[in-house]
């Protein structure tokens, strides 16, 4: 086959969407001819490079010319993108409320086999009016040769709501790859106490809630670590923390590596996700792996991937009282944290990545016939 995965924001940025089109596209080009186009979205301030390779795969990136809230504008996206499409035999079509998604979908309807992933759909209330405007456009589309994928019930209601036939629709959920992850090691953290560390991995952006969890652990015998680049929003997580006081039990790595992440999934305790929304939740699973009991809020997708006081806790969103009796739980309760623990070893296994890319294979022959 040839494939191509079109994607708003470089595969290479440090998010969930580009971390999955950038493991889809490996995984697919040990076998077939495999091309990414993409916009340089998020990252204008870097040198600009048209054509690369990462391994076998073919990456064409394009510039972006207005940022547009996220949405972004490329002309270039559009030119290249008429040049290529007929070279390709299906393609993957990444993110909602883009304009390479939009544009890609207006533009090859009814020429290709064409698959759909969202990775979440709009969830603030942020240019409201303009979102629902796009949501109606969207739906009103003809979507005829387009096969649709939702990482859970969540999105695929989300979906159905924008009148897409349940029949063109596949729940196929994130993953993660565990051979990645079988030689992590446990490392020092820094941190000068002994007290268990509480980790966060994600972008540093408001959403995520990181300043309830910062105030949750203020009166707390816990370690927090923070691992992630910053989304705009880390001189107010630094301003809190000096407010705070807590200088000496919060660590702030920035962007790391995979080989180091693994490492301080190793090295930590427990795991927290009190984000106001969440498509998915790779780190989340991540955790799972490393068996860290894990506090997520009840937004999003959170919830149907938590089963409170199964495999994870809830809590309510923005709640930083119940955020902290959560905490104080699982530093209290042992027999809770055993359970939670033998539960997760369960639960996981079911987004080991080989499985899920067996269902994503058999979903492009499916719409390629």
């Amino acid at each position: 086959m040839k494939i191509l995965q079109i994607s708003s924001v470089p595969v290479t940025y440090p998010g969930g969407t580009e971390k999955i089109v950038l493991d889809l596209s490996r995984e697919f080009s040990k076998k077939n001819e495999v091309t990414i186009l993409q916009t340089n979205l998020y990252e204008e301030y870097k040198k600009f490079q048209k054509n690369s390779r990462i391994g076998k795969i073919k990456v064409i990136t394009c510039k972006n010319d207005y940022f547009a809230g996220g949405f972004g504008y490329s002309r270039e996206f559009k030119n290249e993108l008429k040049r290529i499409w007929r070279d390709f035999d299906i393609i993957h079509i990444h993110g909602h409320g883009r304009f390479t998604s939009d544009f890609s979908l207006n533009y090859l309807k009814n020429k290709k086999p064409l698959i759909y992933t969202a990775h979440g759909f709009f969830h603030t209330s942020k240019f409201e009016i303009i979102k629902k405007m796009y949501n109606l456009i969207f739906k009103m589309r003809n979507k005829t040769n387009i096969w649709f994928t939702a990482l859970t019930k969540l999105e695929e209601k989300k979906y159905l709501s924008l009148g897409i036939e349940k029949a063109k629709i596949k729940i196929i959920p994130n993953w993660i790859n565990f051979e990645k992850f079988s030689d992590a090691k446990k490392i020092n953290i820094g941190f000068k106490n002994n007290f268990p560390i509480i980790l966060f991995v994600g972008r540093l952006h408001e959403s995520k809630g990181l300043q309830y969890v910062i105030r949750a652990i203020k009166d707390l015998q816990i370690n927090l670590l923070i691992v992630g680049k910053d989304g705009g929003y880390l001189k107010e997580i630094k301003k809190l923390i000096e407010d705070l006081n807590l200088k000496e039990r919060i660590e702030l790595t920035g962007e790391i590596s995979e080989a180091d992440l693994k490492n301080y999934y190793r090295s930590s305790d427990f795991f927290v996700l009190f984000s106001e929304w969440e498509g998915f939740g790779i780190s989340l699973i991540e955790a799972m792996y490393f068996k860290l009991p894990a506090i997520v809020s009840d937004r999003g997708a959170l919830p149907i991937l938590v089963k409170n006081r199964e495999n994870g806790l809830i809590a309510k969103f923005p709640d930083e009282r119940e955020l902290r009796d959560k905490i104080k739980l699982l530093l209290s309760d042992k027999k809770l944290v055993s359970k939670i623990k033998r539960n997760e070893q369960k639960f996981v296994k079911k987004f080991e990545s080989k499985k899920i890319f067996s269902e994503y294979k058999n979903l492009y022959h499916e719409a390629i016939k």
